[in-house]
């Protein structure tokens, strides 16, 4: 059974009506808008290595938030949000957001920060930012050289203690709706300093050239430790690295972006 059918089985066990599973994206999950219904599973791939944990942490992370008034998105009140199983997949289900006009990069800075806010109480257990295990398992089967030795050496630097986070809070996790930016996919959410997802969101700011609105998003976000995030960087994109070098094999248009991102972390080579 595909991720697809999974999600619409779920769906229809629930009453809940799909006349059209739409994807709206596949890589490590899947997401599939149960149209009509204003509702979106996110469902493990079935791809090897895949941890359906992700989708669960990302459910009790992303409620967490959500109960403290913060802007992410919110699991679905049509049916039992989840994780569900079927044949194989691990599901949640999810409120569909409409996306109304271009995203407003300051106040998702602002509402990056209320994220943080409502996650210094969140005591369920994480991985911590890099994921310096899971970067040495997703690149055990790659042959050795100096490109895999300096990713796990940089997402295994440590870094302050901290707290809950998104985990890969760029600008295109977040989505702006009727009420405001809200951010999304935290299925990768993990344990650190603010500043770790402070170091996403500027990731390409800082590889790739001038983004004014990665610029105003940590401008509105308000105080952080610059120290700290100069540190966050390259354990950030140590993990970013690993999962496209992980991709580019079923996917070869991200080749370049890999390159990109071993360019960039050639700069941090002890």
């Amino acid at each position: 059974m595909s991720a697809v059918d999974a999600a619409v089985a779920v769906a229809d066990a629930h009453g809940l009506r799909c006349d059209k599973p739409v994807v709206l994206s596949e890589a490590w999950h899947v997401l599939v808008h149960l149209w009509p219904s204003p509702v979106v599973a996110r469902v493990t791939s079935g791809a090897a290595g895949v941890d359906p944990g992700e989708v669960e942490r990302e459910l009790t992370v992303a409620s967490h938030a959500a109960r403290a008034g913060a802007p992410v998105v919110q699991p679905s009140d049509l049916l039992p949000p989840g994780p569900h199983r079927r044949d194989g997949h691990t599901l949640v289900f999810w409120r569909y957001l409409a996306r109304t006009g271009e995203l407003d990069p300051a106040a998702a800075g602002r509402g990056l920060r209320r994220i943080h806010d409502s996650l210094v109480d969140y005591d369920g257990e994480l991985p911590r930012g890099g994921r310096p295990a899971e970067v040495r398992a997703m690149l055990a089967p790659f042959a050795p050289s100096d490109d895999v030795e300096l990713v796990c050496e940089l997402a295994s630097r440590e870094l302050p203690e901290g707290q809950a986070l998104h985990g890969d809070a760029h600008l295109f996790n977040c989505i702006q709706t009727a009420t405001g930016p809200v951010w999304h996919d935290l299925e990768t959410a993990c344990g650190g300093p603010r500043e770790y997802d402070l170091a996403a969101l500027v990731l390409d700011d800082r590889s790739r050239g001038p983004d004014p609105e990665a610029r105003a998003a940590i401008a509105a976000y308000g105080p952080y430790n610059a120290d700290i995030l100069e540190q966050a960087l390259p354990v950030y994109a140590s993990w970013v690295a690993a999962s496209f070098m992980v991709a580019v094999a079923r996917r070869p248009d991200t080749a370049p972006a890999l390159e990109r991102q071993l360019r960039f972390l050639r700069r941090f080579r002890s």
